[in-house]
């Protein structure tokens, strides 16, 4: 069967992941041209001839009119997103695009529109739900295992040494509660099975006055009620001081499941004059590198065999929803709700 040709748009700290993915452990992809800004042009070419990558672009553009091209995998900046998603689209490209697909509802729904319309698939980076531990407590929770969902419970955070380094970035991917927290709205659909319903949201830059000239928090933290009657508390933040840390509870009518409660790198204890010491993740590509190639795996697949992802544009429409209007509720102080596909 003919590999899948793909194209990559971006090529930072995770574009760089999935590209190397896509070029040294899929083996049904053929990753044949990289795109990036012009002011990258020494470090393309570089992985260019590194990696004999038959083209290198400097516009996205230039790359969707590449007529052997069957996919593009959109892993620019959140700012880019929405031109470099609809110019995939219309060349006819299937399109995976990292989370969130856009900094607004309009963006995102422009985008699912015209991928509805479209006959190609589309799909967005939520790892999360790939990661084998995250997709077995899915199975058992479908299973009745812990009875009804009722409450979920996600931890997000990132390492201190980082923070100074988002701060940079922030116009660029959109505020916390969105870049960060986005994953833990999907999980929080995926796993309760409903739609929010209203949302109350508070923090601050307590850490990083920086983050409040954008209205941006280091810490945030949000309760949210869904449609169903169920609810999820969200903590995100950027100033862990022992590493990255995501943790996931899922409470039920009879149990509960918990995901990786503690952020061990191994199973080692060193016993030292500090007492027990355990090693713990210092950033997150450490913790979901398997979640990475299983999620690109799972696109090529299904560009391959002309299936459908079960992660579609209306996901990533959602969940940004759900970051915009908790973004919406910090800077207000008060309780948003959602309705109509909009907030009110």
């Amino acid at each position: 069967m003919k590999r899948v040709t793909v194209g990559i748009v971006g090529l930072g700290e995770l574009g760089s992941v999935h590209a190397e993915n896509l070029r040294f452990k899929i083996p049904n992809a053929e990753l044949v041209a990289i795109c990036g800004l012009p002011a990258e042009r020494e470090k393309l070419e570089q992985l260019q001839a590194e990696w004999e990558i038959p083209h290198c672009c400097y516009s996205m553009e230039e790359m969707a009119r590449l007529p052997e091209l069957d996919a593009i995998v959109i892993a620019s900046s959140t700012a880019a997103h929405y031109a470099h998603a609809l110019t995939a689209i219309q060349a006819g490209k299937h399109v995976f695009i990292e989370k969130p697909t856009g900094l607004d509802e309009e963006e995102c729904l422009a985008i699912e529109q015209a991928a509805a319309a479209s006959d190609r698939i589309f799909t967005v980076g939520f790892m999360r739900r790939h990661d084998p531990s995250y997709a077995e407590a899915k199975r058992r929770i479908d299973a009745g295992e812990i009875g009804t969902p009722i409450l979920f419970r996600g931890y997000s955070l990132d390492p201190e040494w980082v923070a100074e380094y988002l701060a940079k970035r922030a116009a660029k991917n959109g505020c916390w509660f969105l870049d960060m927290t986005v994953h833990d709205y999907d999980l929080a659909r995926w796993f309760l099975g409903s739609e929010a319903e209203s949302v109350y949201a508070c923090g601050g830059a307590y850490a990083y006055p920086v983050f409040a000239e954008t209205n941006d928090v280091d810490n945030g933290y949000a309760l949210m009620k869904f449609q169903n009657g169920a609810c999820a508390f969200y903590y995100s933040g950027r100033t862990a001081a022992h590493g990255a840390h995501v943790e996931t509870e899922i409470v039920g009518t009879k149990g509960m499941i918990r995901i990786c409660d503690e952020p061990r790198r191994d199973c080692i204890k060193a016993y030292t004059k500090d007492g027990i010491v355990e090693k713990c993740l210092s950033l997150y590509l450490e913790r979901w590198g398997e979640a990475y190639l299983l999620e690109m795996k799972h696109f090529v697949d299904a560009v391959q065999n002309g299936t459908q992802p079960e992660i579609t544009a209306h996901d990533g429409t959602m969940a940004t929803q759900m970051g915009i209007v908790t973004q919406s509720s910090y800077v207000s102080g008060e309780l948003r709700h959602f309705g109509g596909g909009a907030a009110e």
